[in-house]
């Protein structure tokens, strides 16, 4: 399996909330729909939108991950994971009422051939829910040695422009305190993430109410319209209706 797979059971607590809330949020646009859940990886956000009442077809490239998916959260046939490639789906035209695709597009190639893709199995009405990292330069030679490109929110939304006519930004973060909000509020120099040691920071993070990133439950991660400063990913819903 890929090596950024997330394994509900391998995976550190905090990671895997923070993937799960996409979810939750896409969800919430939802109800009795017929979704697309594109790199489903194992399977456990797919499931997470069945069990909210939809109709979800994942599609995944990955065997093993298909294999797993379908051993553990497909009940009798339901949801549905097929082993396909995202440029290529290999699914009906005009299709679904949704489509996701979470910390996927920045490991494409062809972004475009992705792109017109999702377009082609989405209804003309259907919504497009898609997250990618929180970058501030856009990068065609990221770090990450998993990622072809990055993009910073103003670049990532001209991008899915070209698609969409109705393009919404949001912003994945961790829920902060009245306290921490105000210790960075006066922490100009960041002296806490410089010069004060790692174990005294997790400390008054406890204090403060503030959960380590391995103990992060679902509610301590939030996705809020805009763009936020802290935020470490960008959601955007794009449709060609206007959404509200």
């Amino acid at each position: 399996m890929h090596d950024e797979r997330i394994i509900p059971d391998e995976t550190p607590l905090g990671i895997y909330s923070i993937h799960l809330k996409r979810y939750e949020f896409a969800a919430s646009y939802m109800k009795g729909e017929q979704v697309l859940d594109v790199a489903c990886g194992v399977g456990y956000g797919t499931r997470y939108l069945a069990d909210a009442g939809n109709h979800v077809i994942g599609v995944e490239i990955d065997g093993g991950s298909i294999t797993y998916a379908q051993k553990r959260y497909s009940k009798s046939g339901d949801p549905i994971f097929i082993l396909s490639d995202a440029m290529t789906l290999g699914l009906n035209s005009d299709q679904f009422d949704v489509v996701c695709s979470f910390e996927t597009i920045e490991h494409m190639r062809d972004v475009a051939a992705f792109l017109n893709e999702v377009k082609r199995v989405l209804k003309p009405s259907g919504l497009f829910i898609v997250s990618t990292p929180m970058v501030s330069e856009s990068n065609i030679s990221p770090d990450n040695p998993f990622h072809c490109q990055e993009w910073n929110p103003t670049d990532f939304r001209l991008l899915l422009s070209k698609y969409f006519s109705d393009v919404k930004v949001f912003s994945q973060s961790r829920r902060q305190t009245k306290f921490s909000k105000w210790l960075k509020h006066v922490d100009v120099l960041n002296l806490r993430r410089r010069v004060i040691p790692k174990g005294l920071v997790r400390k008054m993070a406890q204090v403060t109410g503030v959960r380590s990133m391995d103990r992060l439950e679902l509610n301590d991660v939030v996705i809020s319209r805009g763009i936020v400063n802290e935020a470490s990913e960008i959601v955007v819903v794009a449709t060609d209706e206007n959404y509200k």
